[in-house]
C-alpha cells in the first residue's frame, strides 16, 4: 500500500507550530453518523507520512441496526487492512458531543463505541478526544470566533493542506487526518 503524503517532520512541525512524537502510529477516527474519515499517519525522526485514508459511508434513512451493520462490516475490512500493516500506538476517537438532535447523538455514541471496541486489540492507546480539544493539540485556530459549520470546515481542510502539503477535499478526511496530528502532538 503507497502512503498517501510523505513530507519532513520539521516542517510539518513549523506548519502547526507543536512538536510530534517520533516513531509512533497514530489512527485518527471521526465518527459521523453517515461518513466517518479514518487516518493513519505515522512518524519517523525525520518524516511525517499519511499513510491511508478510508471512508465509512451509511446512506441517510438507514434504520439503525441496518446502519451499525453496515458500519461494522466497513470497520472489520479496514481492521482487517490495518491489521495486516500498522501494530498501532494511539486510536485517536473524535468523542461525541450534543448538537441538535439527540438521535444523532445516540448514533455517534454507538459508531464511537464500536471503533473502540473493533479496534483496541491492534493499538496501545485509545483516546476519545472532543473535537475543540483536538483541534487545540494541533494549535488550530478559527478566523474569527463566529465561524462554525461549513465555514469551520472548510478553515480545517485549509489548515490541513497547508501543514502536510495535501489536497484534501473531503471534511471527514480532513478531520480524521487532525485528530491522528492530535495523537502524535507532544504534550
Amino acid at each position: 500500500m503507497k502512503y498517501v503524503k510523505k513530507i519532513g517532520k520539521i516542517v510539518v512541525e513549523k506548519a502547526l507550530g507543536v512538536k510530534l512524537t517520533p516513531n509512533t502510529i497514530c489512527m485518527g477516527v471521526d465518527t459521523a453518523q453517515h461518513s466517518t474519515g479514518i487516518a493513519i499517519i505515522r512518524t519517523t525522526e525525520s518524516s511525517v507520512i499519511l499513510d491511508n485514508i478510508y471512508i465509512i459511508t451509511v446512506p441517510s434513512k438507514t434504520e439503525i441496526k441496518d446502519a451499525i451493520d453496515l458500519f461494522v462490516d466497513q470497520v472489520e475490512r479496514i481492521k482487517g487492512e490495518i491489521s495486516k500493516k500498522y501494530k498501532l500506538d494511539k486510536n485517536m476517537i473524535e468523542d461525541c458531543f450534543f448538537g441538535r438532535n439527540v438521535n444523532t447523538l445516540k448514533t455517534l455514541a454507538r459508531f464511537s463505541a464500536l471503533v473502540y471496541d473493533r479496534f483496541k486489540g491492534l493499538c496501545k492507546e485509545s483516546v476519545f478526544i472532543l473535537p475543540n480539544l483536538a483541534r487545540k493539540k494541533v494549535n488550530f485556530k478559527k478566523s474569527h470566533k463566529s465561524v462554525k459549520g461549513p465555514a469551520l470546515k472548510k478553515e480545517i481542510i485549509a489548515y490541513i493542506n497547508t501543514a502536510l502539503k495535501t489536497k484534501i477535499t473531503n471534511t471527514d478526511e480532513a478531520d480524521a487526518v487532525l485528530l491522528a496530528l492530535a495523537g502524535l502532538s507532544k504534550e
